[in-house]
This record gives C-alpha cells, sequence and structure tokens, in this order.
C-alpha cells in the first residue's frame, strides 16, 4: 500500500471515539410529527381499501377502461375506473332499484 493510504488507516483507528456501554438503558422518547392530510393537496395518497367483486362487475370494469382507452387514455388503473364509477352514479331511486338487483344476483343476501 502506498503511504497516504497507510496515513489515512491510521488516522481512522485513533479518530474513532469509544462508545462505552452503561449498564443502565437509556430511554428513548419518541416524538412523531402530527400528520395533516388535505383533501385538496396534490401527491397525497388516499387511504387503502381491499373490495370484492364478482366476475360480472370485474367486466364492468374492464368495459369502463376499454372505453377510456378508445378515447385516448391509456393505463387506466382498477383504482382509476372505480373511482371514475364511484364519481359518475347517478345517486337518486335508480341506485336502490340496482343494489336490489345485485343483491339478487349475487346471492350472497336473502
Amino acid at each position: 500500500m502506498s503511504s497516504n493510504t497507510q496515513e489515512l488507516l491510521s488516522k481512522l483507528k485513533t479518530s474513532l471515539p469509544k462508545i462505552e456501554s452503561s449498564t443502565e438503558a437509556k430511554k428513548t422518547v419518541h416524538v412523531f410529527p402530527e400528520v395533516r392530510i388535505e383533501k385538496t393537496a396534490r401527491g397525497t395518497r388516499a387511504p387503502k381499501l381491499s373490495v370484492s367483486l364478482y366476475q360480472q362487475d370485474i367486466d364492468r370494469l374492464d368495459t369502463i377502461k376499454d372505453f377510456m382507452k378508445s378515447q385516448g387514455f391509456r393505463n387506466l388503473s382498477d383504482s382509476e375506473a372505480l373511482r371514475l364509477a364511484c364519481r359518475k352514479v347517478e345517486i337518486d331511486r335508480t341506485l336502490v332499484e340496482a343494489y336490489k338487483s345485485m343483491q339478487s344476483e349475487d346471492g350472497r343476501r336473502r
């Protein structure tokens, strides 16, 4: 090794402080910053949600994605398609009728 390398290694050996171990455990106080979520802030993450869909619902989701692709919106995710459907749905009496129909089709409720 060159003399410069030897000199650097020797300085490193002597310049590192020694850590003294203590028999008493040190207490650590963690302070977590307050998290603020602004609804309109760009770049804020949406909360995760797990959903169960039947095949006909997945097919409908694919139809939404295919339509958006035909309109020039490439790579629409399932999450975006679901959000689009939620924002587009008309909330009126026909929603109740669709729900009752869905219940009988799915066969999960009496």
